[in-house]
């Protein structure tokens, strides 16, 4: 995942190289969404399946890493990859292929080692319609399919934007002494509202059509601090401030300092917690949600919210929370 774009995906390799390949003539298209996998770019080392040949992948355009296809989030924009066969699947963020010893016809020496089709069958072998195919192992197909699902990808892409937003507040806390005040749903200026503890994190928008907005008299964001006390530009320029729920504990507030208020959050009937961010995934159809997130229910599946109270647990079909705890 990009440390700029989180959900985004590297172009395939291309030329045997272990690097994704740049941008085609057009600057914002992979030159091919089917190649290799990008070992070296990924960090990981040279990945071989059982009969030693390197590993194929596939991605959706959609998700490719280029500001062209910004926003991209729990949301949006769909994967167009689909999956056929004996294991179907839609909304595929990418796959990865073992391709299996050669099988006859196939050359894969002098000017066939970099050709799909001499490792690959099938469906698997690019037409350009994002199709692939799983299939019981045969005499004319022996390709092995590992498929991530968008739910899947962005099911580690939450919490790594959960995580980003707790540090930033840590680090505002440690300047500061306290947290910020939350910012409204109805406050299309992001700018945090004096007294509400619960609600967006205040701020976000980072573009140049929204700089950073004062805090209505509150200490403010300092991103250009080394490290920076602030969310990272990608968090608004992806949209993530809009499917985001902030909270904070009433002690932890100005004007009193090193929260020592009254009023502390509760998570899992542990108390002492400062601060909470929320990440959802997509809206729960039977709790009426939508994104992005008008009211606070649209964005959380926490009953007791209203009392300062949280609760962390599995990802289900009624919940989807990816809850990041801060104690002071």
């Amino acid at each position: 995942m990009d440390d700029n774009r989180p959900g985004s995906l590297p172009c395939p390799d291309t030329d045997h190289d272990g690097e994704a390949d740049l941008w085609d003539k057009t600057g914002n298209h992979c030159p091919s969404y089917l190649g290799r996998l990008p070992w070296k770019t990924l960090g990981l080392p040279e990945l071989r399946d059982a009969s030693g040949e390197a590993l194929w992948y596939a991605l959706a355009p959609s998700l490719r890493d280029h500001a062209v296809v910004q926003p991209i989030n729990s949301i949006e924009p769909p994967a167009e990859i689909k999956v056929v066969g004996i294991e179907p699947a839609l909304d595929v963020a990418a796959v990865v292929i073992a391709p299996g010893h050669v099988l006859p016809g196939q050359r894969r020496e002098g000017p066939g080692v970099d050709v799909a089709a001499n490792y690959l069958e099938g469906q698997n072998v690019s037409l350009g319609d994002n199709v692939y195919e799983t299939a019981a192992p045969s005499s004319g197909f022996n390709d092995r399919l590992l498929m991530i699902t968008r739910d899947q990808l962005f099911d580690v892409v939450e919490w790594r934007v959960a995580n980003e937003i707790r540090t930033a507040l840590r680090r505002y806390y440690a300047a500061f002494q306290f947290f910020p005040y939350a910012n409204s749903y109805s406050d299309s200026n992001y700018a945090c509202t004096p007294t509400l503890t619960r609600g967006r994190v205040p701020n976000a928008d980072l573009s140049p059509s929204y700089p950073l907005r004062s805090c209505t008299g509150h200490a403010d964001w300092q991103p250009s601090l080394t490290p920076p006390i602030a969310p990272p530009p990608w968090f608004a320029e992806n949209k993530w401030h809009l499917l985001t729920y902030y909270a904070v504990a009433p002690a932890c507030t100005r004007p009193t300092l090193n929260c020592s208020g009254s009023g502390f959050l509760t998570v899992n009937d542990q108390g002492g917690a400062g601060a909470v961010v929320i990440v959802g995934g997509r809206a729960i159809a039977s709790l009426s949600q939508v994104r992005p997130c008008a009211i606070e229910n649209d964005c959380i599946e926490q009953p007791l919210a209203a009392t300062n109270k949280y609760r962390r647990k599995a990802r289900s079909v009624s919940f989807n929370d990816r809850v990041a705890v801060i104690v002071p």
